[in-house]
């Protein structure tokens, strides 16, 4: 490879040179033959997939051994680890603790609601982040290598709906569907802007229900409209130079995707893909040539036919993302879509990705870093090999002896071969003795040991304890797995975040968050940049211990906060998120909404009070917050001075009386707050209310 091919930029061109991408694109699909091979082997060894396997259990044939019908038993060893792990690697993810932090100073106050929606839109809206996550998960595990892929989705299609003269009034933009496949407004044809695509029974229905009849129509209604993750097999669903040491670093990605006929012709109206082009294809990928499993089988070099059949009859579209600069020497990403088949000058489309400048829609998830090359990555079948065919042979040794000692060989005198042999067979035999089974040798304990040292062994590899002594080392495996994890999603989220504020709607923002300020974060393009932080302890996996564990030390810190430095309304957040991290995104509101809302409803029932009403303090008030909002209510404020309030209490003795009642009310919840404490803790800590209110 020369230097000029590794450090001169590449210029975007308005016209793609689709030769020389199919040239590129079976460079580096060749390049990779060698992953392809291991990644089969993995898969092989995972799986319990060898040469002349019989659905049975046993051995058969000549080379059967050591004889035929011998144990052949499947294992799967390597496959229980990494399920087992997958687990725990997808609960880590849902349970993990997401927090956006601003980049600048003044992105503080809008980080809550950042972290707010971005739980929301990854954890409520992404249907699809369960299954591809342990997709994900699988083959970083199995191959060593995982690649997940970020896109906009937005998906149309036409339903019937009724219209109505109210409808076309408050939005006169509304989207309708004509026959050929085309979209246009109400308006656009009420003032025949568009004469050429209007149907005329369309038409006549719009004038219907401007009538005020009531009117059955298709329209274009969006289903889904949102960031998408998709994860995708290196080698044969996405192609990378295998010398590269970051995925971001590389010069071009392949991205192979498959489509019915019909479907890519929806290309054209939804993703504006090139008609001629699409026509070609679909000539190009049916007929009478062959599938793409036929034409190349060395996409798919053992994989099971049946798996195969599922890309008979569809259309192989390339998607190439290349680092480029523009005219001006800004890096910029570019994307072009073309079929290995067909004409060279035809291409579905060709642009630059504005939302992923200079940066590829695409996270590789390596299980390790051992070399600064990224694919050196290794599967745990590849680590596991030797231990799961050990384990193999000794039970298949196993299981051989134990039907050598059911029915061990007979032994008789030649030429007197008995007739029968099985339960009530009659033996002739000339004297006792002439027929009898030989000694078989006993099993040996040492099969067993040898075994269970394997099993310890591939425990110890993949973190997981075989006795107490190496469990806080195995701890140390199994986090630090889990930290890579979380550290590849903190870079999804990232992607996640610039596609919405490329092109997320903030009608969606504002029913979220409730706040007016989501147009401003969602739509500013220069500022509001946060870091995603992704957290999960694996101590946290057995919630009883780590529930046990929090309990004690907040009664040690209640035990020992004299000077009221502990915030236990942090800590009870804390512990919650420890349990789960959604969970207490609905149990536990912010410090300044809980303050809020405690002084909101006080100064409600002091207004309630102060009107004849009699008011209850409610049970698990914030009760010494509500009485300071009584002390600052006596105190005044510029428009009602406190000298009238305190006036007031006087005078009315009613009034007077009810307040008196609800304080007492508060008082009392302090004291037993305060009783119950020291009841645990034989003294009340330092943050501890006082006893009365003086």
């Amino acid at each position: 490879m020369s230097s000029e091919y590794e450090h001169k930029p590449r210029v975007f061109a308005e016209e793609p040179d689709i030769v020389e991408l199919r040239d590129d694109f079976n460079r580096v699909r060749d390049d990779l033959g060698w992953w392809i091979t291991r990644s089969d082997d993995n898969r092989n060894v995972r799986f319990n997939l060898w040469p002349n396997k019989s659905e049975d259990g046993r051995k058969h044939g000549e080379d059967a051994w050591p004889w035929d019908n011998a144990s052949d038993l499947e294992i799967f060893h390597t496959d229980g680890l990494i399920n087992q792990s997958v687990a725990m690697m997808k609960s880590a993810l849902k349970k993990s603790n997401l927090v956006a932090s601003p980049v600048e100073s003044n992105d503080i106050s809008s980080a809550t609601l950042v972290t707010q929606f971005l739980r929301w839109l990854m954890f409520s809206q992404m249907d699809e982040l369960p299954k591809e996550s342990e997709v994900l998960a699988n083959h970083i595990l199995e191959k060593g290598m995982g690649i997940l892929g970020i896109y906009w989705k937005r998906e149309v299609q036409k339903v019937y709906r009724p219209l109505t003269m109210m409808d076309i009034m408050r939005d006169p933009d509304i989207t309708l569907a004509v026959e050929n496949g085309d979209f246009v407004t109400a308006s656009e044809i009420m003032q025949n802007n568009k004469p050429d695509i209007a149907d005329p029974d369309l038409i006549n229905k719009i004038e219907q229900a401007y009538r005020g009849e009531a009117v059955e129509i298709t329209a274009n209604e969006i289903i889904c409209n949102r960031p998408y993750l998709q994860t995708y097999e290196l080698g044969r669903d996405i192609l990378i130079d295998s010398n590269v040491m970051d995925l971001q670093s590389a010069r071009s990605i392949y991205c192979l995707h498959y489509f019915t006929p019909e479907e890519l012709k929806g290309k054209i109206h939804s993703d504006g893909w090139d008609e001629e082009f699409v026509d070609n294809a679909i000539e190009a990928f049916t007929g009478d040539q062959p599938s793409v499993r036929q034409s190349q089988p060395h996409i798919f070099p053992t994989r099971d036919v049946e798996m195969m059949q599922n890309y008979d009859g569809l259309i192989e579209i390339v998607c190439a993302y290349r680092r480029e600069v523009d005219t001006n020497g800004v890096p910029v990403m570019s994307m072009t879509c073309f079929t290995e088949r067909g004409e060279d000058d035809l291409y579905a489309i060709h642009q630059v990705i504005k939302t992923h400048p200079a940066h590829y829609p695409f996270v590789a998830f390596p299980r390790e870093r051992i070399s600064q090359r990224l694919f050196d990555s290794r599967g745990w079948p590849e680590l596991l090999r030797g231990y799961e065919y050990g384990i193999k042979t000794e039970r298949d040794s196993r299981r051989d002896q134990a039907s050598l000692s059911t029915v061990p060989p007979l032994e008789y005198m030649v030429g007197r071969a008995p007739s029968a042999i099985g339960p009530g067979a009659k033996i002739p035999v000339r004297r006792r003795g002439e027929v009898g089974y030989m000694e078989t040798p006993r099993p040996h304990p040492a099969s067993t040991e040898v075994e269970t040292s394997m099993i310890k062994q591939s425990y110890k590899m993949t973190g997981r304890p075989t006795d107490e002594a190496d469990a806080v080392g195995a701890n140390v495996y199994t986090q630090d797995m889990v930290d890579k994890w979380l550290d590849g999603w903190k870079e999804v989220i990232s992607h996640v975040w610039r596609l919405q504020k490329a092109y997320g709607d903030d009608k969606i923002w504002f029913r979220v968050t409730n706040n007016q300020q989501g147009a401003e974060i969602i739509m500013d393009a220069t500022g509001n940049r946060y870091d995603v932080d992704l957290t999960w302890n694996t101590i946290n996996a057995d919630e009883e211990k780590q529930a046990m564990k929090l309990e004690k030390l907040g009664t040690i810190l209640a035990q020992f906060d004299r000077n009221g430095q502990v915030d236990f309304g942090e800590f009870a957040r804390i512990f919650v998120e420890s349990m789960d991290p959604n969970l207490a995104t609905r149990l536990i509101m912010p410090r300044e909404t809980a303050i809020a809302k405690e002084e909101e409803e006080t100064s409600a029932d002091i207004a309630k009070i102060a009107s004849g009403q009699v008011v209850n303090a409610p049970p698990n008030a914030n009760a010494q917050l509500r009485m300071q909002v009584i002390q600052n209510y006596l105190q005044g404020t510029e428009e009602i001075p406190g000298q009238d309030n305190q006036k007031r209490l006087q005078e009315d003795e009613a009034f007077q009386a009810r307040m008196k009642t609800y304080m007492g009310q508060l008082q009392q919840m302090v004291t037993q707050q305060q009783n119950a404490m020291i009841g645990r803790l034989g003294t009340a800590p330092g943050n501890m209310p006082p006893a009365s209110m003086g």
